[in-house]
């Protein structure tokens, strides 16, 4: 089944572009090429998968929203990364993921555990995160945390709308997207930047 949750959450990605980075290989260029276009793209992507879900639940409600993320969140981010050019790459990731699709291969996984490291450590997630893989690939990262109005198809379950649930066990029959409360990490959104954005 295609599609994951839009993450109503995605309303606190839209502010600021500053970014850590990995020191293992990483060069200044990359940095800001990653900064600035990856920043770019995420912000992108969220404008367009917030404007389609508040249409859905305006259209329909939360359970209705539900399905509408199931059909059309990946063919949207699919959209969204058409628009960028050549050689970029947009996902969303979470080790709570709703679809498997939002699984991380292991260099999300070494990003999300990043997140969680700094703020288990520190107190405060970071916004964002440039990393280069082992594999030579640019990865910028921009953090998604629960804001309240996600808790609508996050919270847990014995706290969801009975119509919002049943959608969820429709829909997402592997769902591990539930149980957050409001200010949690929820994932990340991660744009591959091409080597052709890199300036020398």
């Amino acid at each position: 089944m295609r599609g994951s949750g839009f993450w109503l959450c995605a309303t606190a990605l839209v502010a600021g572009l500053t970014g850590c980075a990995r020191d293992e290989g990483l060069t200044p260029a990359e940095q800001a090429a990653a900064v600035e276009e990856g920043g770019a793209a995420a912000q992108a992507l969220m404008g367009a998968l917030q404007a389609r879900l508040m249409a859905a639940m305006q259209e329909g409600g939360p359970a209705h929203a539900v399905r509408f993320c199931a059909e059309e969140a990946l063919p949207v981010t699919d959209s969204v990364a058409g628009t960028l050019g050549e050689g970029f790459e947009i996902k969303r990731v979470s080790l709570r993921h709703r679809n498997p699709e939002n699984a991380p291969d292991a260099a999300e996984a070494e990003a999300l555990r990043h997140f969680e490291s700094v703020l288990a450590e520190a107190g405060s997630l970071p916004e964002t995160w440039v990393q280069k893989t082992s594999a030579g690939e640019l990865r910028y990262y921009r953090s998604i945390t629960i804001a309240p109005p996600c808790l609508t198809c996050h919270a847990g379950t014995d706290q969801l709308d009975p119509a919002v649930r049943e959608a969820l066990e429709e829909t997402y029959p592997e769902d591990l997207a539930t149980g957050y409360e409001a200010g949690d990490f929820r994932g990340l959104i991660r744009v591959t930047v091409p080597p052709s954005k890199v300036k020398s």
